[in-house]
């Protein structure tokens, strides 16, 4: 089975279609694998920091506020109680770390299911060379117009990117990352995936 995809130059220019690997860019993955990786990612992005004071940990609270009996009143035992307004919070939640771990080759797996999912749709573009040279916004907005492309495209480089992601800076949904930088949330967040083509060889070596 031929896997082709749609090539452009720096200009948006389409130049015709490149071959593709199809053990790589024609891979199938199912949801469920998808799921538990972006699910991964997203564990470890969490910061985990919430805390509350259970009544042990607040100031005060060690008297008792009334004596137990004769007054009429609930019996208390202390103004810490998670029932009393300024109390202690009762299962609260504590700092922890949700990070969890997957095997390598289900990350890889999703990966190359999601990529294949774009190449499959048409969603996925080679350009010889993104035409920046001044890093400025008006440069890529008028790149992606002339190349066709939403301004929900992720683009992936292998030189030094410091110019093109400048210029994408200010454009909502236009995201820049390296090839060891390329995962599976990214790919899922955007509608077109657009690969340098010396990017191409090494996203290839990644995956295979």
């Amino acid at each position: 089975m031929e896997i082709k995809c749609k090539i452009i130059d720096e200009t948006g220019k389409e130049k015709g279609e490149l071959q593709l690997n199809p053990a790589v860019f024609g891979a199938r993955v199912s949801g469920g694998t998808v799921h538990q990786v972006v699910r991964w990612q997203l564990a470890k992005r969490r910061s985990g920091t919430h805390s509350t004071l259970t009544r042990g940990m607040k100031k005060g609270g060690g008297s008792k506020p009334w004596r137990q009996k004769g007054l009429g009143r609930a019996r208390a035992g202390s103004r810490n109680s998670p029932v009393w307004v300024g109390g202690g919070v009762a299962h609260g939640p504590q700092p922890r770390d949700y990070e969890f771990k997957i095997p390598k080759g289900i990350r890889k797996k999703a990966l190359c299911g999601v990529i294949s999912h774009r190449v499959h749709r048409g969603r996925f573009v080679v350009v010889d060379k993104v035409g920046i040279k001044e890093g400025k916004t008006k440069e890529m907005v008028s790149f992606l117009e002339k190349a066709g492309l939403p301004k929900s495209t992720l683009i992936v480089g292998d030189e030094d990117l410091s110019l093109v992601e400048r210029s994408a800076r200010n454009i909502k949904g236009v995201d820049v990352i390296s090839v060891n930088g390329v995962n599976v949330y990214d790919v899922l967040r955007h509608q077109y995936v657009v690969v340098c083509r010396e990017a191409l060889q090494r996203l290839e070596d990644r995956l295979a």
